[in-house]
C-alpha cells in the first residue's frame, strides 16, 4: 500500500493529478504543468517531497563507521553541514545515493522513500561491535521543498535571515519541535526543505503556501532536475552503474578521504582515467514515446541508453538524460560530459543527432 501525502488535510492541498513515485502517492500537478515550471524559473514553486525517507544514526562511533561505508567525506563535517554521497558495494557500484546531515547528536541519512529497506539492510550488514544505533524514522517526519529565484526570501519569510549564506545541504533548527531547515538545490535552482514532524505536516505547506510559494507537481519536479542533469536513483542510477558515472558534477566522490568499501575501483577508475559511459542531457521530438530505459544507437550501433525521457511542460520539445559509451566520441566527433546535449530523432526514436 502506497504511503499518502503528509499534505492531504490542509486546505490549500488539492492536487488535479497524482501518481505513485517509489511507494507514495505524490502529486502529478495542481493545475497547469506550464504555470507551475513557471512559477519555479520566474518565482518559486512549492513541492511535496514525500518521496524521501529519512535514518537517524546515533552512537558515539556513528562518524566513524560511516565514513567506511559512502563515498564522501561524512568526518569532516561540522555541525548542521551536509553533504552527497553514495553507499557503494566491494566493486565501486551504487547501492543508495544519500544527503548525509551532520547534528549535534546524531547523523540524518535523507534517502529515497523507498530505498529505506535496503539501506538498512545493507548498512547493519557492516555493523559488528560499533557503538552505532540505526531508526527509520519516515514516519515521523514529513518533507516539503522549494525553488526558484525567489526560494532565499520564502527561507527568510520562516525566520531564518542568514538562509541565502546557507552552504548547500547545510541545516538549522527552525523551532523546538524538531524541524529542520535544508538548503537543498534539488531542482538545479536555488532550493530549500523543510522536514517537519507529520502532525505538523499540514500547517507547514500553510505556511509556505502564504508565504508566496505556488504548489507545483511531480511533473514539473522531474522536468526541472533532468534540464540540471540531476540523476535519480532508479532512473540513472542503479545496482549496474560504477559511482564515478552517476556523479557528472563530482560532488559526491571525494579523492582524499582514506578506504571505505568500493573506494579501490573507483581510485582506479579515476587515476587512470577510464570511464565507460558518462551521462548526457537530451533533447527529442515530443512524438518519441519509448519504454525506458531503451538503447540509444547511431547508424546501426549501440552507443548509450535514454534512462528519463519526458515532455518539457513549456517548450514543444522531450527533455531526458542518458548514458552514452566511448563510441559517441567515435561516431560524432565530439568528447561528452554533463554539458554534452544530444538530440533523439523525431524519424527513429533510436538514433541520435550529435551536434
Amino acid at each position: 500500500m502506497p504511503n499518502v501525502s503528509a499534505f492531504i488535510t490542509s486546505p490549500r492541498y488539492r492536487p488535479v493529478e497524482e501518481l505513485v513515485v517509489g511507494d507514495t502517492v505524490l502529486p502529478g500537478r495542481f493545475g497547469d504543468v506550464g504555470q507551475e515550471y513557471r512559477a519555479a524559473r520566474e518565482g518559486v514553486a512549492l513541492f511535496d517531497r514525500g518521496d524521501r525517507g529519512l535514518l537517524v544514526l546515533t552512537g558515539a562511533d556513528r562518524t566513524s563507521w560511516l565514513q567506511n561505508l559512502v563515498t564522501n567525506d561524512v568526518a569532516g563535517l561540522g555541525e548542521n553541514a551536509g553533504t552527497y554521497a553514495f553507499a557503494t558495494d566491494v566493486k565501486g557500484r551504487v547501492v543508495f545515493d544519500l544527503n548525509v546531515l551532520a547534528l549535534r547528536d546524531a547523523l540524518w541519512l535523507d534517502i529515497d522513500r523507498a530505498l529505506i529497506p535496503r539501506a538498512l539492510a545493507h548498512l547493519e550488514r557492516f555493523l559488528i561491535s560499533e557503538d552505532v544505533r540505526t531508526r527509520d524514522a519516515s514516519a515521523e517526519f514529513s518533507r516539503l521543498g522549494w525553488s526558484g529565484p525567489g526560494a532565499g526570501g520564502i527561507a527568510e519569510a520562516l525566520g531564518f535571515a542568514a538562509a541565502a549564506d546557507m552552504p548547500a545541504r547545510s541545516s538549522t533548527a527552525l523551532e523546538g519541535d524538531g524541524t529542520r531547515l535544508v538548503r537543498h538545490d534539488f531542482t538545479g535552482l536555488p532550493g530549500y526543505e523543510l522536514i517537519v514532524p507529520f502532525a505538523q505536516a499540514a500547517a507547514g505547506w500553510d505556511r509556505l503556501i502564504a508565504a508566496g510559494a505556488a504548489p507545483a507537481g511531480f511533473h514539473v519536479l522531474d522536468a526541472l532536475r533532468i534540464e540540471a542533469g540531476i540523476p535519480w536513483f532508479g532512473r540513472e542510477i542503479d545496482e549496474k552503474v560504477v559511482a564515478p558515472e552517476a556523479d557528472p558534477a563530482g560532488c559526491a566522490i571525494s579523492y582524499k578521504k582514506g578506504c571505505y568499501l568500493g573506494q579501490e575501483v573507483i581510485e582506479r577508475m579515476r587515476s587512470r582515467g577510464v570511464q565507460a559511459r558518462r551521462l548526457v542531457r537530451l533533447r527529442a521530438s515530443p512524438a518519441v514515446a519509448l519504454d525506458l530505459p531503451a538503447d540509444l544507437r547511431k547508424g546501426g550501433q549501440t552507443v548509450g541508453r535514454i534512462t528519463s525521457l519526458v515532455r518539457h511542460p513549456v517548450e514543444p520539445v522531450g527533455v531526458g538524460l542518458g548514458y552514452v559509451g566511448s563510441s559517441v566520441r567515435d561516431l560524432c566527433g565530439i568528447e561528452c560530459d554533463a554539458s554534452t546535449e544530444l538530440w533523439v530523432s523525431e524519424l527513429d526514436a533510436h538514433s541520435v543527432m550529435c551536434r
